[in-house]
């Protein structure tokens, strides 16, 4: 990402996912994913993600720290459609950031 680039400012998502990890960590439950995103260009990254569990477990992942043995920051290609459709406000991803404890830091 060059300084020359055109950052459009941070976006915000959530979504909840219906599956379980799996393996060791299926009693885990379902999850809902919250993410900061910067669109830069045409391309979007997660700069930083929260994963809350339902049984309570929270992870957390940025640049300080990209993966551990649970996953990891999101490496796949976003689309504009999932923002627009799983928009959430700065706001609401500061509260889940800034109260939650992750388990993995």
């Amino acid at each position: 990402m060059s300084s020359s680039t055109k950052d459009k400012g941070k976006k915000y998502c959530k979504w909840f996912w219906d599956e379980t990890l799996g393996g060791e960590y299926d009693t885990w439950g379902t999850s809902t994913y919250f993410m900061e995103i910067v669109e830069v260009g045409h391309d979007l990254y997660v700069t930083r993600q929260i994963e809350v569990y339902a049984n309570g477990n929270v992870l957390f992942y940025d640049g300080s720290h990209f993966a551990d043995n649970y996953g990891m920051l999101c490496d796949k290609r976003l689309e504009q459609e999932d923002l627009r459709e799983f928009g959430i406000t700065q706001a609401e991803f500061e509260q889940v950031w800034n109260t939650r404890r992750p388990m993995n830091r």
